[in-house]
């Protein structure tokens, strides 16, 4: 019943009331600075005389068998959210560390609960994550325009996402769906999401050239490969700041391995083409051409790695080349991942996905 406007029984509905007694109660209200606060506010208690039942008058801001106000609870809640401790926020506020913990679960969930039913985002970032040994991997959902977590669903399939993504609201609004090389999100896309271009993470792309570069690397010079600093050295770019020293070793050791040499020269001329922008169709031709020849080259090669590496390029061309265009990678996902690990390192580990998923969208989404 409100204590603004027309007084009804709450359970009959009736406006025939009786005034049966008065009484004082005490709420405890959020803190006007440093100064606690409560309200003092005169309570009546009335008889229904449709069904006979007795029943005190309730207040809006106020649950019922509530002893405080709902900004009191939402005081608490964001107090500890922003890191004040359970012992401290309950001392300072006077209440339980336990009535600390069971007010800010109803923070959580509230923050979860306001983007429960938000449109699916125009620049989707869609990215794999490891929880627990017995519930496997996450997928994380990412607004890479507005830089924050969508959601985040169990399960890394293609069959494990179906359900979540059927249900996701306005998917035709997606336009464009940045992701490492993973056939089964890219095989998603392609089937939900039929207004949206699939674009290649560029950082993907650049870490699956070093790794396949760096199994030709072992196969050619087994020793060589063990040495630290030229794994430093072989996966940087050229045109990264080399200190002169090691400049120099690393020309000394390609000179003494020919064929090294020249995949690493390859190599460094497939990064500075992987790692081209373009603003127009008419700038992206003449990089597609090169783009094909070097595939072709790969291929063609005789050395397994190199011609993996030539089959994946060719799969995921028109992806590639996409990424020439589009600015946005999925490294924005992984700073969102750095995130969540603070979660999970702050409670000391996680086992229940659903209490984890209120607690990302309270913080990074």
């Amino acid at each position: 019943m409100n204590s603004i406007g027309k007084r009804q029984c709450p359970d009959c509905g009736s406006s025939r009331l009786r005034k049966k007694d008065s009484f004082l109660r005490t709420f405890k209200h959020h803190a006007i600075g440093l100064n606690k606060s409560v309200l003092l506010l005169k309570t009546f208690k009335f008889q229904c005389y449709d069904c006979k039942r007795y029943f005190n008058q309730r207040f809006q801001g106020i649950n019922p068998y509530q002893r405080v106000t709902e900004p009191f609870k939402e005081q608490v809640g964001l107090r500890h959210h922003h890191g004040t401790s359970k012992r401290t926020t309950a001392s300072d506020l006077g209440v339980g560390e336990a009535t600390v913990e069971r007010y800010y679960h109803r923070y959580l969930t509230l923050q979860s609960n306001e983007s429960k039913n938000a449109s699916c985002p125009k620049v989707l970032g869609i990215d794999e994550k490891h929880f627990t040994k017995k519930l496997g991997y996450m997928t994380t959902f990412a607004n890479l325009k507005t830089h924050k977590v969508y959601d985040v669903t169990l399960g890394r399939s293609e069959a494990s996402l179906k359900d979540y993504v059927l249900k996701m609201p306005d998917r035709g609004n997606c336009r464009v769906i940045v992701m490492d090389l993973c056939d089964p999100f890219r095989n998603l896309a392609r089937k939900y999401f039929k207004n949206a271009v699939v674009v290649a993470d560029r950082f993907h792309v650049v870490k699956l050239i070093n790794k396949h570069f760096l199994k030709t690397w072992s196969m050619l010079d087994e020793e060589g490969r063990k040495s630290m600093g030229l794994i430093s050295m072989m996966r940087r770019h050229e045109w990264s700041r080399f200190n002169p020293k090691s400049k120099e070793r690393l020309i000394r050791y390609l000179e003494s391995n020919p064929a090294l040499k020249v995949i690493y020269e390859f190599k460094q001329e497939l990064m500075k083409l992987i790692l081209s922008r373009v603003s127009n169709k008419k700038q992206a031709e003449p990089l597609v051409e090169q783009y094909l020849k070097m595939i072709t080259q790969l291929q063609e090669s005789k050395l397994g790695p190199l011609v993996t590496l030539g089959n994946t390029l060719f799969d995921w061309q028109k992806e590639i080349v996409r990424m020439w265009r589009f600015s946005k990678t999925n490294s924005i996902t992984e700073g969102l991942h750095r995130r969540m690990e603070e979660v999970l390192d702050r409670a000391y580990g996680m086992r229940n996905f659903n209490n984890f998923r209120i607690r990302v969208k309270a913080y990074c989404g």
